[in-house]
């Protein structure tokens, strides 16, 4: 995986304004699952290995989303101006949002929310009775 030119001006400002060491990631975000993120002194999950690298930065995915790219048909990062959107990504500070694009050039879409078929005996909003406190937090002070 790599960057285009425009998300590597967007990562070498990034690094200019930031004191911390910064790291792509992917398939960490809520709604844009497979948006790809910038942040400062972030910890990759456990599964998440790197893929590429944009302007020096390692850029890392798990391995549902690795496999999703294989080989050479990886995707590019790239920067869409004035896309903004709620984000905790560095780079909405500067007015832009990065993207992914397919090997062809186009943008990978968005994926809109879907729901989910969750196992009654997994989902939290499954009926559990009367909750209690551990012991532990029974006896806990707060000031």
């Amino acid at each position: 995986m790599t960057g285009t030119a425009a998300a590597a001006r967007v990562v070498q400002r990034a690094k200019r304004d930031r004191r911390g060491a910064l790291v792509f990631t992917i398939g960490t975000g809520c709604c844009e699952s497979t948006a790809p993120f910038l942040y400062e002194d972030f910890w990759p999950g456990p599964d998440s290995e790197t893929v590429g690298e944009v302007a020096g930065v390692a850029v890392y995915a798990p391995e549902y989303l690795r496999a999703l790219y294989p080989g050479k048909e990886g995707v590019t990062v790239d920067v869409e101006e004035g896309s903004m959107a709620e984000s905790m990504s560095i780079e909405t500070e500067y007015g832009c949002r990065f993207i992914l694009r397919d090997p062809n050039g186009a943008p990978i879409e968005r994926q809109e929310q879907q729901a989910c078929d969750v196992p009654e005996s997994v989902s939290a909003l499954r009926a559990r009775g009367p909750q209690e406190l551990p012991e532990a937090l029974l006896r806990a002070r707060m000031r």
